[in-house]
């Protein structure tokens, strides 16, 4: 712990006979001079914060004050005004992370919230909306719904747009008309070099990110050729990782590129000893393949690669890949990413060995891949994905022993949202059976008040949209002329090489391996 706001013996404490009173720690103020909630000496781990043990002030959802919580009447130094109107969230003994950012989610289920939730997810840009072939949403119409039905989730919702279209009227429309915040150029619809260059086209003119799962066929475009296509523009490429998707074999080549932001999905993560073998069936689902005709199978087998699955690792932990996402239901996980990222932190530490002080900075690398990081490629950063003054208290708190791999309370805006709940007809809220499920903050209209819709800032201009949404519309900028220099703590660049005859992969000459584990960290010991 870095620094610790809080003086011993004189701490800001909630209970029977403790100092949270009226008179001692608690001012004497209106709400609107204090805060609405605050969570007291609470163990930050933050990207942008660092790790520091601090209150955090929050008032109308917005984190309005981090630092030591008190009466300014009666103490000194007070940085969080806590006051007799003041919720009281006890965060002792706890840590708070920003909520995550799954900027990769195919919207197949309304369950997969469930799971995200569950996992310490406070933020999602998706792809569908219900068992679609979508990769990406153009029309106003199904747009319209979608947003209308996450009201009943305490989610941010951002959609992504259908980018692989020859023409620049879809995207515009699903922009200003629908308010997609973003567009989604994927293979399977076509990622060919007249639709990556419209979609960015259109991009650079409003100011949204464009997702690429690039040509895993190589038929219309080899890597080389993707990257002379983009002529500098910015891009979100998913999939630069050994198996997901993207060029054969050597998608690889784009992580370390000045203008992309690489991410990966956690399918691979951490590279396993079962990875291999677990991948075919999948890629033949997701992929609607067909394991009888010889070309389909060859194509399946073809992007499953033992050598990149093991670099990916590595590369995550030299900061040359700098996001983490769930691609939920088209191969990933939705619940799983956080603590998959973090396991795959431990791999690493297993592998390659400790540094000589403490784990903070690669601690800290990886909890950016997960929050700030992801919000910075998309144009989310200046309402989520750090704790920091004015942003969302979109706040995840976790007990140590379960840290990455079980939330003990989500807070949406400062709300409780989602959590572990126990026996409702029991004396106390802590008797057993303990389960993860939702809060006040998931129910009723709540939900929608307390989240918001991520939308492209042509939406807002135009205000012609018909989406019923309740919650508040913002506009995501600050996408372009960005890449692996803007990201926090994840911006290794440099020359990536596969070798196409062994798999090798290189980092400016130099090998990136790294061998399948046997077992991980936060998996087996925590799910049955």
């Amino acid at each position: 712990v870095e620094s610790d706001s809080q003086r011993y013996g004189d701490e800001f404490l909630a209970g029977f006979g403790k100092t949270a009173r009226d008179g001692l720690h608690l001012k004497a103020a209106a709400v609107r001079e204090t805060c609405d909630v605050v969570i007291s000496n609470v163990v930050v781990i933050d990207a942008v914060q660092g790790i520091r043990k601090v209150s955090i002030g929050i008032r109308e959802g917005r984190i309005c004050s981090i630092g030591r919580a008190g009466n300014p009447d009666t103490l000194d130094g007070v940085d969080v005004v806590v006051g007799t109107g003041t919720s009281i969230v006890s965060g002792e003994g706890l840590i708070a992370t920003a909520g995550a950012v799954d900027t990769h989610v195919h919207l197949l289920s309304p369950r997969i919230m469930e799971a995200s939730l569950a996992s310490g997810v406070t933020t999602v840009i998706g792809q569908e909306f219900g068992p679609v072939w979508g990769v990406g949403v153009n029309s106003p119409w199904a747009l319209r719904h979608a947003f209308n039905a996450f009201d009943a989730w305490p989610v941010n919702i951002g959609f992504l747009g259908r980018g692989s279209s020859s023409h620049s009227a879809p995207l515009v429309e699903a922009l200003a008309e629908g308010g997609a915040s973003g567009f989604k150029v994927h293979e399977d619809m076509g990622a060919h070099t007249r639709a990556l260059d419209t979609a960015l086209r259109v991009a650079e003119e409003h100011d949204v990110q464009v997702a690429l799962h690039s040509d895993g066929l190589n038929e219309c475009l080899s890597v080389e050729d993707t990257l002379r296509v983009l002529e500098g523009r910015t891009i979100h490429a998913f999939h630069i990782e050994g198996c997901g998707g993207g060029h054969v074999p050597n998608v690889l080549k784009m992580a370390g590129v000045p203008n992309v932001i690489g991410s990966s999905t956690n399918p691979t993560l951490p590279f396993g000893r079962d990875a291999v073998a677990e991948h075919y069936g999948m890629i033949v689902s997701v992929h609607d393949l067909k394991t009888d005709l010889p070309g389909d199978a060859a194509m399946a087998r073809d992007r499953i690669r033992a050598g990149t699955m093991g670099a990916e690792d590595v590369l995550h932990d030299l900061g040359a890949i700098g996001i983490t996402s769930s691609d939920a239901q088209g191969m990933g996980r939705a619940g799983e990413t956080v603590r998959r990222t973090f396991a795959m932190a431990g791999k690493m530490k297993a592998e390659f060995g400790a540094p000589d002080e403490h784990d903070n900075e690669r601690v800290l690398r990886y909890m950016a891949k997960l929050t700030i990081n992801p919000a910075i490629a998309h144009g989310l950063s200046h309402e989520v994905g750090s704790i920091e003054v004015g942003k969302l208290a979109d706040i995840v708190l976790w007990r140590p022993e379960y840290f990455g791999a079980k939330p003990q309370l989500v807070l949406k805006s400062g709300f409780p949202a989602y959590g572990v709940v126990g026996d409702p007809n029991a004396a106390t809220d802590t008797c057993e059976p303990l389960v993860l499920g939702p809060q006040f903050g998931a129910h009723g209209a709540t939900p929608a008040e307390i989240s918001v819709a991520f939308v492209a800032q042509a939406a807002l201009d135009q205000g012609n949209d018909t989406m019923p949404t309740r919650r508040r519309r913002v506009a995501v900028r600050g996408t372009r002329g960005i890449g692996p220099a803007d990201l926090r703590l994840n911006s290794r660049t440099g020359a990536v090489d596969v070798d196409q005859r062994t798999g090798l992969v290189t980092l400016d000459g130099e090998p990136v391996r790294s061998q399948p584990a046997d077992s991980v960290s936060l998996n087996r010991l925590y799910f049955l």
